[in-house]
């Protein structure tokens, strides 16, 4: 089994959530851990934005801002899963399995909100704050308020290949998912 220890740098920052019972990402909010956003501009120029008293910063057309998720992640293997409250569980760091983060589909469409770096990739060694590398690619500003979900994130492993099955009908929809792409919403 693997487990994603999760640590808030405040006691009020919120933990990620699942869009729907099956989801296999989990979405990211803004969690401002600092008075300061940092990052660039349309014009590579090192930019600061301070955050206002209601946690809102804005994102101009062409600005990579590291928004902070005031989260610091460990994932480990339980080496035994028995369920037995007298028989220990052991866990052990894992050296092939990452997050991986994703633009969310609605912050995308709807506000042209997206990652600069198509993916991010969270390694198993890095012990840090996580920061979401978001960059606006609309032609308007857009702000982000503290909370909002800003990225979609899984654990990934080196699991061998994918074996294809072609279906004769359409698959038949299992959760409470009621549309397709961004149905979860932009925030």
């Amino acid at each position: 089994m693997i487990v994603l220890n999760i640590y808030k740098i405040r006691d009020e920052f919120e933990l990620p959530t699942y869009g729907t019972s099956l989801s296999n990402c989990f979405d990211l909010s803004f969690q401002p851990s600092t008075e300061t956003i940092k990052g660039y501009d349309r014009y590579n120029n090192p930019i600061s934005q301070y955050l206002n008293s209601r946690g809102i910063i804005s994102i101009y057309p062409g600005d990579r801002l590291l928004i902070p998720t005031g989260l610091i992640c460990k994932i480990e293997q339980l080496l035994t899963v028995e369920t037995f409250a007298d028989i220990p569980k052991e866990a052990t760091p894992l050296g092939n399995f990452s997050i991986r983060l994703h633009s969310r589909s609605g912050l995308s469409l709807k506000q042209g909100i997206v990652l600069a770096n198509s993916e991010g990739i969270v390694d198993v060694d890095y012990q840090e704050e996580i920061y979401v590398l978001l960059t606006n690619i609309s032609e308007v500003g857009q702000i982000i308020t503290k909370g909002d979900r800003i990225a979609q994130a899984e654990v990934v492993s080196n699991i061998p290949n994918v074996k294809f099955i072609t279906l004769s009908a359409r698959p038949e929809k299992h959760s409470e998912r009621s549309s397709g792409f961004g149905s979860t919403g932009i925030c």
